[in-house]
């Protein structure tokens, strides 16, 4: 009895998840068509809060297929009533009603919460200590509202997403259909990885334009959604064996798209993430991801040699070009990794670097606050960055709330992966723990080079991957 009872709401929550896509969907396809209209808003956002209200875990995993399919046009697009423009992106009322879907849950005895630990008391006092310095910054050192809470939504808000994932992926059936519907969404990108390759240009890829040569056929966003579900599948593949070569070749075509994303930060976070899974599995573990890894080695080099050879044979095609022109922007976006100086953005790094490091120098243990500006000059560039955006997200909350906030940060992090990484060598073959190790290790690496925890559409995933590495350390 109790049995069926629990497929019947398993059930019961795949087809909300179903119905709040379905609804964000139509919002998002409706501004496409036709702008913002006010009453589709109401309607079809009304309904997908209600239902995630209802069904907060089916809010947490619509919320994953939506982020990975429509990445800004889910996350950043606000409401416009009249001639104002508000920042109430459809994902903060998904989550809005998460969050108090399960309060709710929890008040009424229908879930258990799950224990916090050392990590998520670190990450509610980090909250707390954010929502000091947004009141601070504003009232004490009056710097600009909107920034102050933008930061505050980026730092006290989204990382609530941690504890949704806490308490509602508990069970591995939740992990399952959590892992199912990200690598669904994971899969519809492969439909932008051919768009781009045939169009020579991906899709909203104009929103992050290249310091360098070369354009992407495939959108940052997306390259780092399918950079996750890369890790995630190549794990799987290490434990389990598939049926049928779909997943091979799925791994192939995420490949190209990663490439075709011209990111090289993501392309330096996807080795690093590899070498670390690699050295804490089994030894038998090791061979058949060095066998898996050896034979995607093998096609790329064959894939190459057909390619140089289709445009030895017609050096005046179209194809020739179009080649040509990728290759030697693959090319350079790898040669540049290894001389930075002559790099444009990496030049940038360093003079808005610089010129916050001139405004925390005064004053390192608490910071300059949030909502601030800094004012950079080289040659005939000048412009006032915000603190928030200056491309590496350590850095950005060590300029903002100083080696206070920094340190409780990174030793929230330090909890939660030495648990992870102990979980892992107690039992090697732990796909979920695995992955998630390698997904979070990703993460990590990747907040070196970008805004990621300044944006939700990049943040999300790592508040979540985080909230499954507690649960599974619990």
């Amino acid at each position: 009895m109790l049995k069926n009872s629990l497929k019947s709401n398993k059930n019961l929550e795949t087809i909300s998840v179903i119905f709040i896509i379905i609804f964000v969907a139509g919002f998002i396809l409706s501004n496409f068509v036709a702008g913002f209209i006010l009453p589709v808003y109401i309607l079809t956002m009304g309904i997908a809060f209600l239902i995630s209200l209802l069904f907060p875990r089916s809010g947490l995993f619509a919320l994953t297929f939506l982020v990975i399919i429509f990445e800004r046009f889910f996350t950043l697009a606000t409401v416009v009533i009249g001639r104002g423009e508000y920042k109430i992106y459809p994902i903060d009322l998904i989550l809005l009603a998460v969050f108090t879907g399960l309060i709710i849950q929890a008040l009424s005895k229908k879930i258990e919460l799950a224990r916090l630990g050392k990590g998520g008391y670190l990450l509610l006092i980090f909250i707390f200590l954010n929502i000091i310095y947004f009141f601070f910054s504003i009232f004490v050192m009056e710097n600009n509202l909107e920034l102050a809470f933008s930061t505050l939504k980026n730092y006290a808000f989204y990382p609530l997403v941690y504890f949704a994932a806490l308490n509602l992926i508990g069970r591995y059936e939740d992990l399952k259909r959590f892992f199912n519907f990200f690598l669904a969404g994971a899969i519809g990108v492969v439909g932008f990885i051919i768009f781009g390759a045939i169009n020579g240009e991906g899709l909203w890829t104009q929103f992050t334009p290249l310091s360098t040569e070369g354009v992407r056929i495939l959108a940052f966003p997306h390259g780092l959604y399918i950079s996750l579900a890369f890790i995630t599948t190549l794990v799987y593949l290490i434990f389990y064996k598939p049926i049928g070569k779909f997943l091979y070749w799925l791994m192939a075509v995420w490949a190209v798209g990663i490439i075709g994303t011209m990111m090289r930060h993501i392309w330096i976070a996807v080795f690093f993430s590899i070498f670390l899974v690699y050295f804490l599995i089994s030894r038998e573990s090791r061979k058949k991801m060095t066998t898996l890894l050896m034979k995607y080695g093998w096609i790329m080099a064959c894939f190459l040699i057909f390619i140089f050879y289709a445009m030895f044979i017609s050096p005046n095609s179209k194809i020739y070009y179009t080649i040509e022109k990728t290759t030697k922007a693959v090319a350079q976006r790898g040669a540049s990794i290894g001389n930075a100086p002559a790099d444009e953005s990496f030049a940038w790094r360093e003079l808005v670097w610089s010129a916050a490091y001139k405004e925390f120098r005064d004053d390192p243990i608490f910071g300059i606050g949030t909502g601030k500006k800094v004012y950079v000059e080289r040659n005939d560039y000048r412009d006032y960055v915000e603190v928030r955006n200056i491309h590496n997200s350590y850095l950005s909350i060590l300029i903002q709330l100083g080696i206070l906030g920094l340190g409780i940060f990174l030793l929230f992090i330090f909890f939660q992966i030495k648990k992870l990484i102990q979980e892992i060598l107690n039992n090697k073959k732990d796909f979920y723990a695995v992955s998630a190790l390698g997904v979070v290790a990703l993460l990590l690496m990747s907040l070196n080079f970008q805004p990621y925890l300044e944006t939700n559409l990049l943040s999300v995933f790592f508040w979540i991957s985080l909230g499954i590495a507690g649960k599974l350390t619990e």
